[in-house]
């Protein structure tokens, strides 16, 4: 392909990456990073059990909620070579999770409803590719646009949930505060160590461009957490 066309390919497309840095090398690749997952989520599914009762207010909720329960994804997201692994990765590392916490849970003494883990795992189909090529977007992508869109939906996650779960529907304020902080936190931090934000040095830049796709983001992870209230009641 020439080099005009390979131009071309990547900017028509850049749900795949907006171009790939060179950095992908040191991922892992497919077989190591879905071991990876599986084990990650198995070991964080089963510590959110026990951690919904030795965490203290206002922190207990985060043990039982979406943000934390995704971020995961992200993180083995990151650690991909390739987009389509981190999909696969993504939806792995919840599987796993759904697997560690109902375990966990019944080894407890705490009655297990088939139908619970079927919806939660269902939600890993559906969450799990999203956060896992959002980590990967983070990492790899080579334009800064593509990369903070990444950050943004790890924050964005945290932020609906704390402002539609627990602020509107769950009327909880501790919680609601917690949440919204950490989702502010990780569009900050996450969005000026972006690799496509550091590798132009423009940090504040790519925290500008993830705070401006909250715009879009926000609106869609606040229809999600209805949706998923819906389901759940």
């Amino acid at each position: 392909m020439s080099e005009p066309a390979a131009l071309k390919t990547s900017l028509r497309f850049p749900w795949a990456g907006g171009g790939r840095r060179d950095g992908s090398a040191g991922g892992l690749g497919a077989s190591p990073l879905l071991g990876a997952a599986v084990l990650i989520g198995a070991v964080w599914g089963a510590s959110t059990s026990g951690l919904q009762t030795l965490l203290p207010w206002p922190f207990a909720g985060l043990a039982n909620a979406v943000g934390p329960w995704v971020a995961p994804a992200f993180l083995v997201g990151a650690w991909s070579r390739r987009p389509w692994t981190a999909v696969l990765a993504g939806v792995a590392v919840c599987f796993g999770e759904v697997a560690g916490y109902y375990a966990v849970s019944a080894a407890r003494g705490f009655g297990v409803n088939p139908s619970n883990v079927v919806l939660w795992a269902a939600t890993g189909v559906f969450g799990g590719p999203v956060l896992g090529v959002a980590g990967w977007w983070w990492r790899r992508a080579a334009a800064p646009r593509v990369a903070a869109l990444g950050a943004a939906l790890l924050g964005g996650v945290f932020l609906a949930e704390g402002v539609v779960t627990y602020g509107l529907y769950l009327r909880y304020p501790g919680e609601a505060v917690v949440s919204c902080v950490l989702g502010v936190l990780l569009v900050v931090v996450l969005g000026a160590t972006a690799s496509a934000a550091r590798a132009v040095g423009a940090r504040a830049r790519g925290v500008g461009s993830a705070a401006a796709w909250l715009l879009l983001v926000l609106p869609l992870g606040a229809a999600g957490e209805v949706l998923l209230r819906l389901v759940v009641t």
